[in-house]
């Protein structure tokens, strides 16, 4: 029986696929973006292995790519690595759904763009731990994202989930928690990591850099 919330995955799911095409024209298509973009690779080691999480359209791929030769991709959707296959043709993809794939290799760093705020409250903890799987002793998670000050640009349905409306008129329920970095360090702190938050880009966006205080690995 499907449950709540895996439908309300699903939806996020068909969302985005449905939403490839345009993806990176509606994110990254405002003046500064690109700097902010370059900002925010730069939290990324060079040379190391990296694994990035919910690739998208290959934008952080690419810039990824810049930093090592050794770069998974993983995203739910066929319609976004394909797009990513073209722009950055040198990753290692995989189609999967970042909550139920296991990583088989351990990397560097772990990298994810604009993914942790459609992480649901529920899985958040077992998404961390897939994170914490992935990771080479001495490694981090590097992630970029949304802060809290850009959440009325949402439509809310309720706390934690937001409507969204396509150009073909489709509306999709998506997970949404922007991130207030006070809250996310102590969330994580909970579950034995430590992280550097930072603003970037007017504040619109947050860069974060996460190690694992416990040294634990399953």
């Amino acid at each position: 029986m499907t449950s709540s919330l895996d439908q309300l995955l699903r939806d996020q799911r068909d969302y985005y696929r449905a939403r490839a095409p345009s993806y990176e024209h509606d994110l990254y298509a405002w003046p500064g973006a690109e700097d902010a973009l370059e900002l925010a690779t730069s939290a990324v080691p060079a040379d190391g292995s990296i694994l990035e999480l919910a690739c998208g359209t290959g934008v952080w791929t690419e810039r990824l790519l810049s930093r090592s030769a050794d770069v998974t991709a993983v995203d739910a959707a066929p319609e976004m690595i394909s797009i990513a296959r073209t722009r950055a043709g040198g990753a290692r993809y995989v189609v999967a759904d970042v909550f139920e794939w296991q990583p088989d290799r351990r990397y560097d760093t772990v990298f994810f763009g604009f993914w942790l705020s459609h992480v649901p409250v529920d899985r958040f903890a077992s998404f961390w731990q897939t994170v914490r799987t992935a990771l080479a002793d001495g490694g981090r998670a590097v992630f970029v994202d949304e802060h809290v000050s850009g959440r009325d640009k949402e439509r809310w349905l309720e706390p934690g989930i937001a409507l969204r409306t396509l150009p073909d008129g489709s509306e999709h329920r998506i997970v949404k928690h922007h991130v207030e970095p006070d809250e996310l360090r102590a969330r994580l702190a909970d579950l034995g990591w430590t992280a550097e938050i930072t603003s970037i880009a007017d504040g619109a966006w947050v860069v974060g850099v996460a190690r694992d205080s416990r040294g634990l690995r399953i």
